[in-house]
């Protein structure tokens, strides 16, 4: 559907791709992965058309559409949720003002007004044109899309420019979804969405018609949708059947093979060179010794792929606290006279794993920030136990960081006084080295500035963690050594994410904040995913 012909590309001073060939079959689910800066957005904004190729060509096969996601969207102002998602479908919404305008003057005549009859026709007219045109299934997909990815039924006449750019990305999400194009592109397709929404997307990849090339860093999602994997590294593009984990497995056979492979032809370079310097001087063996030089000359270095530079946090040994860590009695809030949640008791105990979990809005940040002492406007009381000493992650922490600081400045301002002398060394871990402790944080990604608040808050012997939203902005490779990290921790967690491997990884007990009432589940995430499912009839009568 969609092919790369010896195709080359360089982005700045680096090459991305040479000489490439390779092609998305139809039907077919494909992540893009690699390191960071490997090139990956790059590639799908090539295959939308946004960039070209330095060399040799894309093409897409006979009538076939392109849908392209990008990470950051900003919508044009002045339309409304509704008639942004049906964008495209000028006429019908044409027809369905049309509607409306008649529904409104049809409720306004009298029953025996001499103009009723032809208002009625007319309206009957533009009922039957509406169907004609698949207005009415139009508006169903719409709807369906719409709650799907979070917006609610009430906000669909609002402008679009009273949403954050998450939601607007979400909107465009929609918009893609409801064309059906041929081939979708989507950049991060779960950033921004909840747990609920992010398998809402998953369901709807999985029986998508087209053709979908994803890239992501949700390991759950590719796992549960995609059949083949495409790697970029070292210039090309290599292809590996199946899902992500499947991916890694015959990526590390690969890479022992062409290791190995590497390794014989340093050997036999080194016995060659050897034999060239003992024999060249010689005449009886010259000439062998130049023709093994030819051999040196023409011979193709095997590359092998250099390892990712990881993150290897190895957290520093905490003091025990009480067994009660937080002690939480009738605890409530309301914001503007709507209640967020209703009175919730509970006591989080030492070495608990506990997440928080639920839609978008539910107010899993607003207890995170009550139990932190960031919020006093709560009813009720929250208790901090013996020997606890907190540390607190905030969703929006990367606000926080002053663009003019250095990284180390900024580490070492919140660092307790006797981790001072060792903050670089904790940098190192978290992948600032050499000078790059002297970058200013203005300068940063959004990858590295979200290690470096992960590092401040880590940084330290507090016994209690206070996460919201740690994954944000974090590579696969990342996420998976601060897992590791945490899994070792020997104080207790509380933390709030959307990544499903990170749930299940962590998680020993759900607190779940649904529709005001705050539920409390002795079990990791995927007990929690089976109860729910288990009971999903009963839970929907309640």
């Amino acid at each position: 559907m969609i092919e790369l012909k010896d195709v080359s590309l360089t982005f700045g001073h680096q090459a991305i791709l040479e000489s490439v060939s390779w092609k998305v079959n139809d039907g077919e689910r494909v992540a893009i992965v690699g390191k960071n800066g490997a090139g990956k957005s790059t590639l799908l904004k090539m295959m939308a058309g946004a960039i070209r190729p330095d060399e040799g060509e894309v093409s897409i096969t006979g009538k076939n559409t392109v849908g392209y996601l990008e990470q950051d969207v900003t919508l044009k102002p002045g339309r409304t949720v509704w008639e942004e998602a049906l964008e495209g479908k000028d006429e019908i919404l044409s027809l369905e003002r049309e509607m409306r305008r008649y529904e409104e003057i049809l409720s306004s005549l009298e029953a025996d007004s001499s103009d009723l009859e032809r208002r009625l026709n007319r309206y009957s007219q533009l009922q039957h044109e509406f169907e004609e045109k698949g207005g009415y299934k139009a508006e169903s997909e719409a709807g369906a899309i719409l709650s799907g990815l979070g917006f609610t039924k009430d906000r669909w006449e609002e402008p679009t420019e009273n949403f954050s750019g998450g939601w607007q990305v979400r909107l465009h999400l929609a918009k893609l979804l409801l064309r059906m194009p041929d081939i979708l592109l989507l950049d991060e397709p779960t950033n921004y969405l909840d747990l609920e929404n992010i398998q809402w997307v998953e369901s709807f990849i999985k029986d998508y018609p087209g053709s979908v090339v994803l890239v992501s860093h949700d390991r759950t999602l590719m796992n549960n949708v995609v059949n083949r994997v495409s790697e970029i590294a070292m210039r090309t593009i290599s292809d590996y059947k199946g899902n992500y984990d499947s991916y890694l497995e015959e990526r590390e056979r690969r890479y022992e093979v062409l290791e190995n492979a590497a390794k014989n032809q340093q050997k036999k370079i080194r016995q060659t060179e050897r034999f060239i310097e003992r024999f060249k001087a010689k005449s009886t063996k010259a000439s062998q010794a130049r023709s093994r030089m030819k051999q040196l000359e023409k011979m193709e270095i095997i590359e092998t792929p250099r390892e990712d530079a990881t993150i290897r946090v190895i957290l520093p040994k905490v003091p025990r606290s009480g067994k009660e860590v937080v002690r939480i009695k009738e605890v409530s809030r309301t914001y503007n006279g709507r209640t967020v949640f209703e009175p919730y008791t509970a006591t989080f105990y030492r070495g608990d794993r506990i997440a928080l979990v639920g839609e978008n809005g539910a107010g899993k940040s607003t207890l995170m920030r009550i139990i932190a002492g960031k919020d006093e406007g709560f009813e009720g009381k929250v208790e901090v136990g013996a020997s606890v000493f907190p540390r607190y992650f905030a969703q929006d922490q990367i606000g926080e960081l002053s663009p003019e600081a250095s990284v180390l400045a900024e580490a070492e301002a919140e660092a307790p006084p006797e981790w001072v002398p060792r903050v670089r060394d904790f940098l190192g871990s978290f992948l600032f080295r050499g000078d790059d402790v002297f970058k200013k944080t203005a300068v940063l990604s959004g990858g590295e500035k979200s290690r470096l608040c992960l590092s401040k808050i880590l940084c330290g012997t507090a016994n209690l963690l206070l996460l919201d939203e740690p994954t944000n902005h974090l590579d696969l490779i990342t996420k998976e050594r601060l897992l590791a990290a945490l899994d070792k921790y020997e104080g207790t967690i509380v933390f709030v994410s959307h990544d499903r491997h990170f749930l299940r990884g962590l998680a020993t007990r759900i607190v779940e904040i649904q529709e005001g009432v705050v539920n409390d589940y002795p079990w990791g995430y995927d007990d929690y995913v089976w109860w729910k499912e288990e009971n999903e009839e009963e839970l929907k009568s309640r």
